[in-house]
This record gives structure tokens, sequence and C-alpha cells, in this order.
């Protein structure tokens, strides 16, 4: 029973619909360590590749490098996700972040 029957239900209903978020999160929210946390997103990752709440997730466990570098690979898979393109902006130095910015003008030209 507990959290294990509830982790083998999700895992069903993954396998049965492999492009859920919701199901996803429903995953990582059972995992109990942020390691486990972190490898079933990087699950969902590989399976829903331009989803903005799976990277959110994602990022947010992260420290602020490793952060820069899942924005990196979050903006190639959305590059039309404003939001990503402005955390990744925010983490970088002056510099850096007006080359981000240029890249996002270019992914998106009526947003920016």
């Amino acid at each position: 029973g507990g959290p294990e029957l509830g982790k083998s239900i999700v895992a069903e209903g993954i396998e049965k619909i492999p492009n859920s978020v919701k199901l996803y999160l429903k995953a990582v929210d059972l995992e109990a360590t942020a390691k486990d946390k972190k490898t079933v997103l990087r699950r969902a990752l590989e399976a829903i590749p331009n989803s903005v709440k799976l990277w959110k997730a994602a990022v947010e466990m992260e420290n602020e490098s490793d952060a820069r570098v899942m924005l990196g690979r979050a903006v190639e898979c959305v590059p039309q996700s404003v939001e990503m393109w402005l955390a990744l902006a925010r983490l970088e130095t002056y510099q850096n972040a007006r080359r981000v910015l240029n890249s996002a003008r270019k992914a998106l030209p009526s947003e920016v």
C-alpha cells in the first residue's frame, strides 16, 4: 500500500499516456528525495521535451550553474517560451544576458 502503490499506479498511467505532463508531475510529487525527483523529471523531459511546465519544475530543482545549463537546453527545446528565455537571461552576467536576449529576439520575432 502507501506511496509504493501510488507510484505504481502513476507509472502505469505514464505507460498508457506517455505524453501526460500531469502524470509526470504527480510522479515527481510521489518521490521522496531530490535525486529521485530529478530522475523522474529527466525521464519526463525525454518523453515531452516541449513542456514548459516540466522544464520549470526541473530548473527549480537545480542550483544556479546547473539551472543555467538546463535553461540553455530548455530554450533549444521550447524556443517560443518567453519565460524560459527571461529565466536564462536572469542567471547570466550582463554581457551574456544581452547575448541571450538577442537569441531570444531571433527565436521570438513577434514577442520581444
